[in-house]
């Protein structure tokens, strides 16, 4: 995995550089510029005139156009905002796109963003090519496209362009990319076609240095309203006087201004400014009791209504353009309109990246490779961290044990050349020996259909690790916990021979990822009085990784279920970890994951990757009520040598079973009622739905084995939230650069 490498241009407050993060795709800023619409007086052909005659090198071409900059006396407020909220180095922040040379970036950008003011050009039509822009901003930045060469470029500016100078404008900035030799795709793409309710049209251009078959994203239904992004304390400044009021409520000025919109206007760089723009109207009986907005607040009639109006503030028109709340206003209010009213709306971006990520590789997903891999935890944590990854293998048996000669089997395999040939040995050995099916298997594909089936192993003792060498960053599995039979760090890997860990070890040593996420159960720490852990945590570290370890618990990472279980996770280069904070709180209970409470297909995540738990009423099938003499045997507490107390309904569950579909006593197992008694004829076990919500699978996750194998399957599998804080620290740590 790599970053993507990006450069912008008339760069704002980094519209595209939210996009990334919003997306969770890990990016390096190769340059970035914006003079904070500041002018300066020398002329353009005084300057290259001053750095040809003392024969200034790039950066000392950069460094006295940022002097003279200074000299006007006047901050680049978009430069503060860039650099408290990107990390960027000051060496590759340009005040000024007409004196980047972009050819000391050639080869080093995947994707260059940006726009520019719409000119008209001395030429019209395509006559001298890139000369036809000479003198205009957007010259510059087609001959930075030009000179980068990116993989990708990104050109946004207004609809108006098309039109502009009779359509001469345009006419030429098309033939222009086109003399580039890029693969043109060109759209007019409005934000409230894609969740953000602002009526905000953009012409957009997507160049491809390579052709690609590229789709604009398709429209969505606008669900939210502007009032979503409403804060609730607003200050006494942002309330309207008299003729602010009376300004703004008028019918004869409703082009300049509207009130309680659901779909805003345009923002622009002067919004609120003369009573210019969307304002908010405030009821009389939802004004905070505040002597200053009293002293401040006109109160007057609107749509037959007492109240006041009020500006929007500077983080909702941010939250209007689609930056989330951890965007940093650092400027002062006259500036953050400006600068949020010029941005480009990220929610846009965002639908864009994800078409070019669809048809063009820029290698920064995650490769990843799982054994013992049950329904995929780690693969569903980076589905709902939305993170981009390549599935190269997985492997598991679906607890199917068969007989063989081991070391025979190897050396037969080992003179097979193909991953495809040893595969399907492997396959035939298995349907010979066994008729089981593996339901493992069938789970797996049906949920991570991206995995070529080809790349499913059936036996991990049996998996060369050596054809996947330098192709896996991430590599995770558990073993079963095993004795070996030589105690203390002796002969290295050789102390776990004949145990599932020695092949898990094996694979590490044959593979080399950049990390791996080893798990198992706590007890393996104090296994065979600590020998067995001794001898991983020593072959581990001979392997040459760094590894930390801990106990996690599901309950301190939002879902309400006590299981605590070892993680290891080690790391190939020299790194900087921390195992994720716990939470402060549990968000959520036992009885808000049930069917009941939160009906099918109500359980969800959002674009972060966090639990949506939405309420409601939905229906059990009385299948799982338990039967009278269940019903006895469950709220039985045991004998005197076994006894546990029978509790239901726990707001934190007990750890899941793989046998919970066996029904076992209430004192261990977990059981909910309908109307919170424990009386009989309410009481009933969790469904196989309500169990993978307990290991974070949300209700997107498809069931397509039996009851009796899912409560299996997600008894044996790692929860998937503690994965998700887990992947988030490695990210976090750079090592998966």
């Amino acid at each position: 995995m790599k970053q993507l490498r990006i450069a912008t241009v008339f760069s704002g407050i980094g519209a595209f550089e939210q996009a990334l993060i919003k997306e969770k795709i890990p990016f390096n800023i190769v340059f970035a510029c914006d003079n904070g619409e500041r002018t300066i007086d020398q002329a353009f052909e005084e300057i290259k005139w001053f750095s040809e005659a003392n024969k200034l090198s790039s950066q000392e071409l950069n460094d006295y156009v940022k002097e003279l900059y200074e000299r006007t006396g006047k901050k680049n407020w978009v430069k503060k905002s860039y650099f408290a909220n990107y990390k960027i180095d000051e060496n590759h922040w340009y005040e000024d796109i007409r004196f980047i040379d972009g050819k000391q970036y050639c080869g080093k950008v995947d994707i260059l963003v940006g726009g520019s003011p719409c000119q008209s050009f001395s030429n019209i039509g395509k006559r001298g090519g890139l000369e036809d822009a000479r003198g205009t901003l957007f010259y510059d930045y087609a001959r930075l496209v030009s000179e980068i060469k990116p993989k990708v470029f990104i050109y946004e500016n207004v609809p108006g362009m098309l039109m502009h100078d009779k359509g001469n404008t345009w006419k030429t900035i098309k033939s222009i990319f086109m003399s580039l030799g890029y693969d043109l795709h060109i759209s007019i793409l409005n934000s409230e076609d894609y969740g953000v309710p602002q009526s905000r049209r953009r012409l957009y251009v997507i160049g491809f240095k390579k052709e690609r078959p590229f789709v604009f994203p398709t429209k969505e239904k606008l669900i939210a309203q502007a009032s979503d992004s409403f804060e609730k304390n607003i200050k006494p400044k942002y309330y309207l006087g008299e003729k602010g009021f009376k300004f703004v409520t008028s019918i004869k000025y409703r082009n300049r201004a509207r009130v309680n919109q659901p779909i805003i206007r345009t923002e622009k760089a002067n919004q609120q400014f003369n009573w210019n723009g969307d304002f908010v109207f405030v009821p009389f009986n939802k004004i905070p009791k505040n002597k200053e907005i009293k002293d401040r607040a006109y109160i007057g009639m609107f749509n037959g209504e007492k109240g006041a109006c009020r500006e929007m503030t500077p983080r909702e028109c941010l939250r209007l353009m689609g930056f989330p709340d951890t965007f940093k206003i650092v400027v002062p209010d006259v500036h953050m309109y400006r600068q949020s009213g010029n941005s480009i709306v990220v929610n846009v971006l965002q639908k864009i990246l994800k078409q070019i990520l669809a048809v063009e590789d820029f290698n920064i997903h995650i490769n990843l490779a799982t054994v013992f891999s049950g329904i995929g935890s780690i693969e569903f944590a980076l589905k709902r961290l939305q993170i981009p990854h390549n599935l190269v293998f997985a492997c598991d048996n679906g607890e199917r044990d068969i007989e063989y000669n081991l070391n025979e089997e190897q050396q037969r395999i080992s003179k097979l050349k193909s991953v495809k040939e040893k595969k399907e040995y492997v396959d035939k050995l298995y349907s010979d020996h066994t008729s089981a099916k593996n339901y493992v298997e069938q789970s797996y594909l049906a949920n991570y259909p991206e995995l070529n089936k080809d790349y499913y192993f059936q036996d991990v003792k049996l998996l060369d690790g050596k054809d996947f060498k330098g192709k896996v960053d991430l590599f995770v599995g558990g073993s079963p916990c095993q004795s070996f039979s030589s105690v203390g760090f002796q002969k290295g890997l050789e102390d776990a021979r004949g145990t599932l860990f020695y092949d898990y070890a094996r694979l590490i040593k044959e593979i080399q990822p950049k990390v791996f996420i080893y798990e198992n159960v706590r007890n393996l720490l104090n296994h065979d009085k600590g020998n067995t852990w001794e001898i991983i945590h020593n072959i581990f570290n001979h392997l040459g990784y760094t590894c930390y370890y801990s106990v996690l618990n599901a309950a301190d990472y939002g879902i309400p279920q006590t299981r605590r279980r070892l993680f290891v996770v080690g790391f190939k280069e020299k790194v900087s970890f921390c195992f994720p904070p716990e939470t402060t709180t549990l968000k959520y209970k036992m009885k808000d994951f049930t069917i009941n409470n939160c009906p099918y297909k109500n359980f969800t995540y959002n674009s972060n990757g966090d639990l949506v738990v939405k309420k409601g009423t939905g229906k059990v099938d009385p299948k799982y009520i338990l039967s009278p003499k269940l019903y006895r045997y469950v709220m039985s507490g045991g004998t005197k040598s076994f006894y546990q107390k029978p509790i239901i309904n726990k707001d934190v569950a007990r750890t899941l079973l793989k046998t919970m579909g066996n029904r076992h006593r209430a004192g261990i197992d977990n059981y909910v009622s309908f109307d919170g008694s424990q009386k009989l004829g309410s009481v009933r076990m969790l469904t196989e739905r309500e169990a993978l919500r307990l290991m974070g699978f949300t209700d997107d996750y498809n069931i397509v084995v039996s009851r009796a194998q899912t409560y299996k399957q997600a008894g044996n599998s790692i929860v998937v939230d503690v994965m998700i804080a887990i992947i988030n620290s490695i990210i976090a740590s750079g090592a998966l650069d």
